[in-house]
């Protein structure tokens, strides 16, 4: 955990681009924003700017971003798209050490008609002081999808080039344990979500009852938030990812 006090976080180390999951100070919450349509990454972050300005909060407590893309990319394109992506976190600070100080969620929505037409931004978090009793844990992780750690290849995807409800199991199975080992280092658990978000084109087969309904306990009491979509590299087939706020705004 690396604390950022002028953002009034802390946050898991990630990579350059995103960091694992992020906890509000005490004091403080976490308020979740979307933008009625996704905006080009550098036209949203300048939108994120103009709003935290408005509502007396600095750029530094950005710690979450939600962002879409057309279609799911080869991982030479992902890494593309990162390079670009890292050079406007650095022109706003939201970079310590080389390493990304908020979370990242990344799919391709589908419909393809849904799509945007350009990487862009559908919705990001922020850090706010609390003003009302509420002694929920006020967190955000990062999405995860079936990429065991190592070398980004092909042969590092969970059950790669499968979909069946087998291999969804396995696949969500994967990626339930990547999420609970940040929600734990975090210092929460599913009891402290208000929200869990799945990114996939595959729900058939019943494989989500056992593995994420009997996983998420509690929090499946306010559903499981279904996004038709693809995570952002091809080929890989489940994601998932889990916040707990205390505003939901649409801009």
């Amino acid at each position: 955990m690396i604390h950022r006090p002028e953002g009034n976080f802390s946050y898991l180390e990630g990579s350059g681009t995103y960091c694992r999951g992020v906890i509000a100070d005490e004091g403080f919450v976490l308020i979740h924003a979307t933008f009625r349509h996704v905006m080009p990454v550098a036209q949203g972050l300048e939108a994120i700017e103009r709003h935290l300005t408005s509502v007396g909060r600095p750029m530094a407590a950005l710690c979450g971003a939600e962002v879409r893309v057309p279609q799911p990319l080869t991982f030479e394109e992902f890494g593309a798209f990162n390079q670009a992506y890292v050079a406007l976190l650095d022109r706003y600070g939201l970079r310590q050490d080389g390493r990304a100080t908020m979370t990242r969620t990344n799919v391709a929505p589908l419909p393809a008609a849904v799509a945007p037409s350009e990487p862009g931004l559908f919705a990001f978090t922020y850090t706010a002081p609390r003003t009302r009793p509420d002694d929920r844990k006020a967190f955000i992780v990062s999405g995860a999808g079936e990429l065991k750690d190592g070398p980004p290849t092909r042969e590092s995807i969970v059950r790669v080039g499968e979909t069946t409800p087998d291999a969804m199991r396995e696949k969500a199975a994967f990626v339930m344990d990547a999420i609970e080992r940040t929600l734990k280092a975090l210092g929460v658990t599913w009891d402290d979500a208000t929200q869990v978000n799945l990114y996939t084109a595959h729900v058939e087969g019943g494989y989500l009852d056992e593995a994420v309904f009997a996983r998420i306990g509690s929090a499946a009491r306010y559903g499981l938030h279904w996004m038709y979509s693809k995570p952002p590299i091809q080929e890989i087939e489940f994601e998932l990812d889990a916040r707990g706020t205390s505003e939901e705004l649409f801009l």
